[in-house]
């Protein structure tokens, strides 16, 4: 049987040394583009690591785009899911060309309204003097989701950024976008953007060429939840923001250590 694990990168198989309660025998394996350290495995995570490489099939599923996965030096050797689905690689790191078209198509479409956000976003954050980056992602000459993260630690800015723009942009197009917030993370993706429906994809490949395929799906963010749902089983770091969705009635007290 063909066994494969969709794995989310930042904050499940690794974070940045600010989120690892351990500082103990922390391993570099995400660089920043001048090639300082800035996410780091705790001693837990190397042994998942190793379990899951040693074992099965490791498809990275992230939001991360192809400038920052290439920061990441783990030996990767199958398929990759970048841009929250939005760019699916082979294993020689070359885009599948039928998903490319078909997310350019989809892309092409959503993009004048992102834009249309991004300019009131950043009209909004200049007259409010915030501390915040904002931009659209692109990536392979498409463009995907908006992303706003906060500066100098004023997070306050970015959570006004969210309340006061981005929710009553979202609101009033219904079903068409979805809002990500996670830590400094805030993103607004076209509903036709989603991990799970490049997770969807890969597993209906997977089957044509396989008998049997057994899939796992691990992340920690709640966006994180619907490509996990896709796979046979799923798993998330304690602690975590989807951890928390999934026990709510686990009083903190009770609840043991994060796993970082």
């Amino acid at each position: 049987m063909e066994t494969v694990a969709f794995l989310d990168l930042d904050d499940t198989l690794f974070q940045s040394k600010s989120k690892c309660l351990t500082q103990e025998a922390l391993r570099a394996v995400a660089f920043l583009g001048d090639g300082s350290a800035h996410s780091f495995m705790t001693p837990k995570q190397q042994t998942l690591w190793r379990l899951l490489y040693s074992s099965m099939r490791v498809i990275p599923t992230t939001a991360r785009d192809w400038a920052a996965y290439r920061r990441v030096r783990l030996p990767f050797r199958d398929w990759v899911i970048l841009d929250y689905g939005g760019i699916v690689l082979d294993p020689q790191g070359t885009p599948d060309p039928a998903w490319l078209e078909e997310m350019r198509e989809a892309m092409r479409i959503a993009v004048e309204e992102l834009r249309l956000l991004l300019d009131v976003a950043l009209g909004f954050a200049s007259v409010r003097n915030l501390s915040v980056r904002i931009r659209i992602i692109e990536d392979f000459g498409i463009p995907f989701y908006l992303v706003a993260k906060y500066r100098d630690g004023r997070v306050a800015d970015l959570d006004g950024l969210q309340r006061e723009i981005v929710e009553p942009w979202l609101a009033r197009r219904g079903d068409g976008y979805r809002l990500h917030r996670n830590g400094n993370n805030l993103a607004a993706l076209p509903a036709t953007l989603g991990k799970e429906h490049a997770v969807r994809h890969l597993i209906r490949r997977l089957r044509t060429e396989h008998e049997e395929v057994l899939t796992f799906g691990m992340g920690d963010s709640l966006i994180d939840g619907a490509f996990m749902a896709e796979c046979d089983y799923a798993l998330t770091p304690h602690g975590s923001q989807l951890f928390w969705q999934a026990f709510p009635f686990l009083p903190p007290a009770l609840s043991g250590d994060h796993q970082y």
